[in-house]
Formats: C-alpha cells, structure tokens, sequence
C-alpha cells in the first residue's frame, strides 16, 4: 500500500490543527456558527495537494480534536456534514474534475450528509424525525393560537385573522413538502461558497485551478431538456403505478426546477446587461430587484434560454457553470 510521504503528513497535522481550531471556535463562540460552513475549506486544500488519504486522515484527526475539547458528537457531525463532502471535493479538484461536476457532486453529498446528521441528532436526542416534526408542528400550531388571541384582544377581525392564520399554516405545510429540496439547494450553495473559496487560498498559493465561468455566461447542458422530459416521463409513469410519495417527490422535483430556471433566468438578465454596458454597481442592484421581485419571470427566461439558447453561447460552451 502507497504511503503518505512525511512533507505531506506535516501538512495534514497543520490543517488538521487549524481544522479543529475552527471547529472548536464555532462550538465555543455561537455568534461564530455561519463560519461552520467553512470547515470543509482546509480538508479541501489538503484534498487537491496531496490526495484522498492524505484529507481523509487530515479530517478525521481534525474531528477528533474538536469532539476532545467539546464534546464527542460535535467533532462526529463536523466530519459527517461537512468533512465527507471536502474530502469529496478536494479528490475531484486533485483528479482536475470539471467545476461543475464537482460542485454538483460536493453539493449531493452535502446534502445527503446534512440530512443524515440532523438524523443522527434526533436519535441522540431520543427523537425520530417524525416525532420531532410532530412536536415542531404543535408547537407552531399553539404559537398561531396565541398570536390570534392577541390580535382578537386588540380587537382585530376573527374573520380576519382565521384568514392570516390559515394562510400561515398553509405555507408552513407547503414548506414541509419541500424539504428534500432545501436540503439539495443548500448543498450545491455551499459546495460553490467552498470551491470559489479554497480556489482563491489555492491561487494565493500559486496554484493553478480551473475556475467555473463568469455568472452571465452559465448555462444548461444541451442534453437538459431531453432529461427534463425523460423526467416528466418517469413521474406519469409512477403516477399510474401509485408509487407511494410520488406527489411528494414531484413537488420536490418541480421546486428544483424552478429554483434552476429562476437562477438561469437570472443569468441571462446578467448577460443583457453586461451586453448593454450597464455599471457593476447598477447591474447588482438591478438582479436583486428581479430576483426578489420577478422570480416567475426569469424562471420562464430561464426556460426560453434552455430551449433556445437566446444568448447564442451554446456553440462556445459545453454547458453547465463551467
């Protein structure tokens, strides 16, 4: 068996230090917590100079150290969420994987990974997910009843606050159908946060990294639309077989879609404006505002832009962010 040569092992102690120093500041420091998605970074740098073995021990050193100073379940659910899938993206940067396919990827197992450690922290605790959302949901429930007797007291319309009340519960059982999604879109987010990042330390290192391409430049793969259709095929398929939860997975399949478009269409507002010269100060300010504002729209810019290719880029590109 190949083994880690000593510059490298030297190299995993430093990070692996500086690893568990992150970890054990966002344990002991709360204010700190969004820092926690950056523990990844160093695992990823180890990943992309010397190799899967090399990160892999790097982080499980790093966990270690972090569940020694604090407790044992936080270093296990560092590694879990966010050391797997650095290890992951550090093995694909080092095997020089297309960017884009390494932050799909990255952004599964992330997914995956954070689905699993929050089980894993409802077990701990003596909960399944079922029990915990049960109790989250009269929670809530008890929090609307007393929020409407406030607002009753005040003097304020029964009509009219069983109204806003139903529409609140409403968006909240909308919001549990989606979960899954949530979960997938926050891990292809992070997995993008972390490549720019260790892709920056790394050209501050003189490495040379393939980067994705500029925003206004993204696009779909040519074969997306033969997938999407492929897609709906397969959801009237499971539809006519009842699938169990087959509502449940197309909802959550519509909702990435959209969240893909709206992003695409987003980017080809990007390109406009960039087309016409429009200040970088004034072309953020204005995708803000159709982000925020006209999501419908860009999401059927982005379809158009799929179909069509109305930016004409497609015999440039190969597809995808890179």
């Amino acid at each position: 068996m190949k083994s880690i040569n000593t510059k490298a092992l030297v190299e995993g102690a430093v990070f692996a230090s500086l690893t568990a120093v992150l970890g054990i500041m966002v344990y002991y420091l709360p204010l700190l917590s969004l820092v926690g998605m950056f523990w990844a970074v160093p695992i990823i740098i180890m990943g992309f100079r010397n190799g899967f073995r090399t990160s892999f021990v790097s982080a499980v050193v790093a966990a270690i150290l972090v569940s020694i100073f604090t407790e044992p379940y936080s270093g296990l659910y560092l590694f879990l969420v966010f050391g797997i899938s650095g290890i992951v993206m550090g093995y694909l940067m080092n095997k020089k994987t297309r960017p884009s396919l390494n932050i799909l990827a990255s952004g599964l197992v992330l997914a995956f990974c954070s689905a699993a450690g929050i089980i894993l922290t409802f077990w701990i605790l003596g909960q399944s997910p079922a029990q915990a959302a049960e109790q989250l949901i009269k929670s809530m429930n008890e929090t609307f009843d007393s929020v409407a007797d406030i607002y009753s007291n005040m003097g304020i319309p029964k009509e009219q606050i069983e109204d806003v009340i139903t529409r609140f519960k409403d968006s909240f059982e909308a919001i549990k159908l989606v979960i899954p999604a949530f979960f997938i879109m926050n891990g292809m987010i992070f997995s993008f946060v972390n490549f720019k990042l260790s892709k920056k330390i790394l050209d501050r290192m003189k490495y040379t990294i393939e980067d994705i391409k500029s925003f206004s430049e993204w696009r779909l793969p040519d074969n997306f639309v033969l997938g999407l259709f492929l897609i709906m095929l397969l959801a009237i398929v499971a539809f006519y077989l009842k699938i169990p939860n087959i509502e449940t997975g197309v909802i959550n399949i519509v909702f990435l879609l959209r969240w893909v478009f709206t992003i695409l269409g987003l980017s080809v507002a990007s390109f406009l404006l960039m087309k016409y010269k429009i200040t970088s100060f004034v072309k953020y300010l204005l995708l803000i505002i159709f982000f925020f504002t006209f999501a419908n729209v860009l999401a059927l810019v982005g379809v158009f832009d799929a179909i069509f290719d109305i930016r004409k880029i497609g015999r440039k590109y190969n597809g995808g962010i890179l």
